[in-house]
């Protein structure tokens, strides 16, 4: 069996690119640094690095190791961070992504309580509409994004469901006229959100039904897309919560509500190594609960 110290001296080297800087970092003679990486080649029986001028490049058997190496350490500091936390009482600084009118209905209502429970997290809320990228290390938590963010080692869990109406302005109907058929909503310029751009947008209403419609105007924020609606621009698919008092007062007239659009879910995203973290699962654990039977 390899020892797991050579695949860590493999990992050093190959991110300097040095064995110098290597050895300086592992506090340990380039003599023994070199002997560890011939000792892992030949265990594996490849080379690992060109050697050129001083100069050391890897494989093409060296890059895959690297990159499994990398995996391996992710999960490694991950398990370590697991068994320093087992006792901890949750604390620290918790970064949340979310969307705005999410946050607004989901996550503000409960932060008194939440904090007067746990006062030793810190939170800090991003409010964004743009996907997080989780590799930075920027981010802990996402809320409320439909496309999930690429990154394969994130959880995804249902935080409860929305339901979404699709709508337009008085003045955009008295210039276009009234779909009195599902087929002529195509005719209407349709607004999107950015997340969910195609080259053809898919509308999912009831009863199975699917509209295809191109996107005329694309937006990266929900209240642009709202404003535009209101303003007689084209049609918008958004959250009944968002646009119910504007169909209560008749600034927007919602299309077919016998085929009102099915429910889509919000979802939590977290690293799937990272909820073991208290100040993370506490914070899942007490919003699933808190608003899990909220009619969104």
């Amino acid at each position: 069996m390899i020892n797991a110290d050579l695949f860590e001296t493999f990992a050093v080297v190959a991110n300097t690119q040095s064995i110098t800087d290597a050895a300086r970092k592992l506090n340990v003679s380039k003599t023994a640094v070199s002997l560890q990486i011939k000792k892992l080649e030949q265990q594996i029986g490849s080379d690992l690095f060109i050697r050129a001028n001083q100069r050391i490049q890897l494989t093409e058997n060296g890059i895959l190791l690297l990159h499994q190496c990398r995996r391996l350490q992710k999960e490694l500091d991950e398990t370590r961070l697991m068994c320093k936390q087992f006792l901890d009482y949750p604390e620290g600084v918790l970064r949340v992504c979310i969307f705005e009118h999410f946050a607004n209905k989901l996550i503000f209502p409960y932060i008194a309580s939440f904090s007067e429970q746990f006062p030793k997290i810190q939170l800090a809320i991003t409010i964004s509409e743009e996907i997080p990228d989780f590799s930075t290390g920027d981010i802990d938590i996402a809320i409320g994004f439909a496309s999930p963010p690429s990154d394969e080692d994130l959880i995804q869990k249902s935080l409860c469901k929305a339901s979404y109406v699709l709508c337009g302005s008085p003045s955009l109907f008295q210039q276009y006229g009234y779909p009195e058929q599902l087929s002529e909503i195509t005719k209407y310029k349709y607004i999107c959100h950015e997340n969910r751009i195609v080259s053809n947008q898919i509308i999912k209403l009831k009863q199975g039904v699917e509209l295809e419609i191109k996107p005329y105007l694309v937006l990266n924020k929900i209240s642009a897309m709202l404003e535009c609606a209101l303003n007689g621009i084209g049609i918008v698919q958004l959250p009944h919560y968002i646009v119910q008092s504007y169909l209560q007062t008749n600034q927007l007239h919602e299309i077919f509500p016998e085929y009102q659009a099915t429910d889509k879910d919000i979802y939590y995203y977290y690293s799937k190594f990272r909820y073991v973290e208290p100040k993370i699962r506490r914070f899942i654990d007490f919003f699933l609960t808190g608003t899990t039977a909220i009619a969104m």
